[in-house]
Order: C-alpha cells, then sequence, then structure tokens
C-alpha cells in the first residue's frame, strides 16, 4: 500500500528535472562560394551543401574568430550565425577582413 501512496511523489520529482535532450548550439555560415564537403575548420567538424555550412558549437573560442577561420578556409562569408547570436553587416565585414589578413 505504502508503494502506491509514493508514486504520486515518485512522478513530481521526475517532472521536476526536465531532460537534458537540449538541442546543441549552432554555428551557422553562409557561403559567397557553394562548396558540398565536410571538414575541419578551428577545431570543429562543419558540413557544408551547397553556400550553407554548419558545426556544433564547442569550446570557447570568440565567435569572430571561428567565423574569420571560416572565411579563411572557405571563402568570403554572406551570413554568420552562432547560436542566437546573428552578425550584422558590420560584423560579416570585420570577419571577411580578418580572413582576407589571414
Amino acid at each position: 500500500m505504502l508503494r502506491f501512496a509514493l508514486l504520486p511523489l515518485a512522478s513530481l520529482i521526475v517532472a521536476a528535472f526536465p531532460a537534458q535532450a537540449q538541442v546543441q548550439p549552432m554555428y551557422r555560415a553562409a557561403l559567397a562560394t557553394p562548396i558540398t564537403a565536410t571538414l575541419v575548420v578551428k577545431d570543429l567538424r562543419w558540413s557544408c551543401g551547397g553556400d550553407s555550412c554548419s558545426a556544433l558549437r564547442t569550446g570557447s573560442s570568440p565567435d569572430a574568430n571561428v567565423c574569420a577561420a571560416v572565411a579563411r578556409k572557405l571563402g568570403p562569408v554572406t551570413g554568420f550565425s552562432a547560436g542566437s547570436n546573428m552578425f550584422d553587416a558590420a560584423a560579416l565585414e570585420k570577419c571577411n577582413a580578418a580572413a582576407r589578413r589571414g
């Protein structure tokens, strides 16, 4: 009988701790020149198809450095986001300029 009395309590405990299956933040890059490849840039595995590339956002590199590394290896970037942080036109220009400087 005690087992059945504890069942509602167990349900409350389980509901208090949401599942850890959260979506990983992503880097996303839009390229000026389309490419289809899987490659490593800045220790991140990038999957590219057409003018779009993406990688799991791991590590602690500044987003601007990751953008510049992608532009350096894959050519000019026309769009870039890190999780919910979308680069504006000024940030994209800085990204591409840093890539040109090497």
